[in-house]
């Protein structure tokens, strides 16, 4: 697959991707025979797959395993203190109905000459009553700021407020099967930069923005969800990940749903626009793709984004794992103050490869590592799974 139809930037960096060869275990496969043309790019194009066959991954299991126990005990420092919060509400209310049930036993024996006693617990139980309204109340103005979480300069350049977004932006809806967008926006489902599970080659992608009437110089900002996968912003950042890996500048995500731009009182369609088609031209990089060599020596932290059972039945070893949930609150990219927490246990001073089985999740994780000014490149474990059987094939080939 030639790029010599790219801008200037291509050619000169092809030798230096063709390490990238064996991601997504393309080696061995037919689409790398008697292909004379091909680039580095097609790590590229193989990013996305999902078609790992967990039974691959036994023999990781034992040496993992012994882990699970430790993380599923602190896993909890990854959830939102909203369930804490939730509990001290229950607390609150308990107390409460103790306080009124015991209000009304001593009430029916109560003398007269206890008056200034009931008095008293009667003010208990209206400072109480009070107590529990204050902390509903909180909750509420929580859940309300978290619809606009804090965020620093550096993060304003990745994620677009509701109140940011300007018409001279490129609305970009990456939703799949959406029925409600907004106002002006241009359709184009995450869907339709894949195939079989794997992103769409190079030329493919270009032609798909360029039908859409993107330009690498439009200010885009995407949203949307995949709504059958429980909706987040995962495929929003896979697809920002695709776009910077083609080398587009002015590319953000929103930090929000359609909901959320509802209720901000902003208007939505029930259609999308057509833009005049243009011709996308990509300058690719591979500075986001990490690669099995390079993983493997070490250089890199390496975070699990997956699940803590999927961590626990096999992982690359040394990996830390963090969930994707973690990252997540309210359905959006989680405020920095809790990334911060979240990512704690790794060294800013050095690269990070951040992997999952669903490259669309590692996304999420990879984006947020990147907002908080980490040097992070997305990688498969898949392609590590492939890697080590290859590897451990050739080893027992020589031993023979």
């Amino acid at each position: 697959m030639a790029f010599a139809g790219y801008s200037t930037g291509v050619g000169s960096i092809a030798s230096a991707v063709s390490v990238l060869l064996i991601i997504m275990g393309i080696c061995g496969l037919s689409i790398c025979s008697d292909d004379s043309t091909w680039s580095g790019e097609r790590a590229f194009d193989q990013m996305g797959s999902t078609k790992l066959v967990y039974s691959t991954i036994e023999s990781y299991s034992s040496a993992q395993s012994s882990r699970a126990s430790e993380w599923n005990q602190t896993a909890g420092i990854f959830e939102d203190n909203k369930n804490n919060r939730g509990n001290s509400v229950a607390k609150k209310s308990a107390e409460i109905t103790e306080t009124e049930d015991w209000q009304e036993t001593t009430g029916t024996t109560a003398d007269a000459s206890n008056k200034s006693e009931n008095d008293l617990e009667s003010n208990f139980k209206k400072n109480s009553a009070n107590e529990s309204a204050n902390v509903s109340r909180n909750l509420e103005e929580s859940s309300t700021r978290n619809l606009t979480a804090a965020r620093s300069e550096t993060a304003g350049r990745m994620l677009s407020s509701i109140g940011e977004v300007s018409s001279s932006d490129v609305l970009l809806d990456i939703s799949e099967n959406a029925t409600v967008h907004i106002k002006n926006s241009t359709a184009v489902s995450y869907v339709q930069f894949l195939h079989s599970g794997n992103l769409l080659s190079m030329n493919d992608i270009c032609q798909t923005l360029g039908n859409a009437g993107i330009s690498p110089d439009d200010h885009v900002v995407i949203y949307g969800e995949c709504m059958p996968c429980g909706g987040g912003p995962a495929p929003a950042t896979l697809v920002y990940w695709m776009m910077k890996c083609l080398g587009h500048e002015n590319v953000r995500v929103l930090d929000g749903t359609v909901q959320d731009w509802i209720a901000a009182g902003k208007d939505t369609d029930n259609d999308t626009i057509t833009r005049p088609p243009t011709n996308y031209t990509a300058v690719f990089t591979d500075g986001f793709i990490a690669t099995y060599d390079w993983v493997k020596s070490g250089a890199a932290q390496i975070v699990d984004a997956r699940s803590v059972q999927e961590f626990g039945a096999g992982t690359i070893p040394g990996a830390i794992n963090i969930p994707y949930s973690s990252i997540i609150s309210d359905g959006k990219i989680a405020d920095e103050a809790k990334l911060q927490r979240v990512f704690a246990v790794l060294d800013k001073n050095r690269p990070v490869a951040v992997f999952t089985a669903q490259p669309t999740k590692g996304s999420v994780a990879w984006f947020a590592l990147e907002l908080l000014g980490y040097d992070a490149k997305l990688y498969s474990y898949e392609d590590w799974v492939y890697n080590e059987r290859m590897r451990s094939s050739q080893e027992n080939e020589t031993a023979t």
